[in-house]
């Protein structure tokens, strides 16, 4: 069978290299580009520098290459044999490291390129073109502050505090406090130790308009293992908890400067082993989109005014879901006027409105100050005035709120009065 061959192809008998084979190959390969095809062709040619001619060698000179150009590599009508092997065709490793070369070439000139692909069916002694297949290397993903603060969550979790300078100032405010970084990383350490199987998880996440300085508001699932019992012996009972953090987070020159921090504390004590889910199944947004923004200015403006018995419907619907507790509007609406009665003064006065149209959900970190003057937040008044914060998502449909998730910093507050 071989002699065969080697009758109606003599230059087969000469023993060749199956690179000067491969460079055959490619001087019989049909290219098109949409510059000029034949003064491309040398830059293709794989193998040493000496082998890319110049002009010395009477060769023109290689045009500028324009990015927006699309090769095309077409399948060589005749089979191409290896000298060396006689009868089969060109070994598959060798052309695949060819087809990188060329890859890894075009990729530096950053053009839409279709390229060879080799059947995985054939014979590692054999190969052969598909049909063109259009590759297209795309751009660097944008890095926005949704991606900042998802980079600064899983730094933690994988304890790689060394690399939070990527993410975060040297001089951060933490919780009100302007903190060191190494401050910030002792104090998540002690929460997210090395043998500790402690993680956190987003829940939601919602972000202003993109910018450097837009701020992020993430509702965060902190998951822990507790064992009971003795570590690592049969009798040892283990036992997953999780618990709640909403997080505002802002940014300067692409790091993050602040951080309000407010942990559901009684949630934790609890051991809960789940927290209330955010709803699902959301509908469309309504046909006539509203002002987010507007929305619940008037809806903040309601409750100042204390209007929210004529009012509140207008902003809400007849039954709220409030942090998993269904409950009637007029019981929502209590909710509030019992923290008028309670705090002499209090205004509720929004810091943060984050909006994601989309999703028709609405992230806020609303500030109160003023005198408490009755038992409210398992506190007792002492005559000291109070400045604390809420962290809250709404979720809206057909234009109203349907479900609130809410933390109120109880421990900030606690503390303003001695406890």
């Amino acid at each position: 069978m071989s002699s065969s061959h080697a009758s109606e192809d003599p230059s087969l008998d000469e023993p060749a290299s199956g690179q000067a084979a491969l460079s055959s190959f490619i001087s019989r390969s049909s290219i098109s580009t949409s510059q000029e095809d034949d003064a491309l062709l040398p830059a293709l040619l794989p193998g040493r520098d000496d082998e890319y001619p110049s002009q010395s060698h009477n060769n023109p000179s290689l045009p500028s290459y324009n990015p927006s150009a699309t090769l095309t590599f077409r399948q060589d009508p005749e089979p191409l044999r290896d000298p060396v092997l006689h009868n089969s065709f060109l070994g598959m490793s060798e052309l695949m490291d060819s087809a990188a070369r060329r890859a890894r070439m075009l990729e530096r000139l950053g053009s839409e390129f279709k390229t060879p692909s080799f059947s995985d069916s054939l014979p590692l002694a054999s190969s052969s073109f598909d049909s063109e297949r259009t590759v297209t290397l795309n751009s660097p993903t944008e890095v926005d502050n949704k991606s900042r603060f998802r980079s600064f969550i899983d730094r933690i979790n994988r304890r790689q505090w060394s690399f939070l300078s990527d993410q975060v100032q040297g001089i951060i405010t933490y919780n009100k406090e302007d903190i060191s970084l190494y401050q910030l990383v002792e104090t998540f350490k002690e929460e997210f130790s090395h043998r500790s199987h402690t993680q956190m998880e987003i829940v939601t996440l919602v972000a202003g308009t993109p910018g450097d300085k837009e701020p992020v508001a993430a509702r965060l699932k902190v998951k822990d293992l507790v064992v009971q019992g003795r570590p690592y012996t049969a009798s040892s009972q283990r036992k997953q908890t999780e618990y709640t953090r909403h997080m505002f987070v802002y940014f300067t020159d692409e790091r993050i400067s602040e951080i309000q921090d407010i942990v559901d504390g009684d949630e934790k004590r609890r051991q809960s082993p789940n927290i209330v889910p955010v709803p699902n199944f959301r509908p469309p947004p309504p046909p006539s989109s509203i002002d987010l923004r507007q929305f619940y200015d008037d809806y903040i403006a309601c409750i100042n005014g204390k209007t929210m018995q004529q009012d509140l419907h207008q902003f809400c619907k007849g039954t709220v879901v409030w942090n998993g507790a269904e409950m009637a509007l007029n019981h929502y609406g209590q909710l509030m006027e019992n923290a008028f009665d309670a705090i002499a003064g209090l205004q509720f006065v929004p810091r943060t409105v984050l909006i994601d149209e989309a999703k028709q959900q609405i992230a806020v970190r609303i500030e109160f100050a003023g005198l408490p003057i009755k038992p409210f937040g398992s506190a007792i008044p002492n005559g000291r005035r109070v400045h604390f914060a809420e962290h809250a998502f709404y979720w809206l449909e057909h234009g109203k709120i349907s479900h609130v998730l809410t933390i109120v910093d109880w421990e900030d507050f606690k503390s303003q009065l001695g406890y």
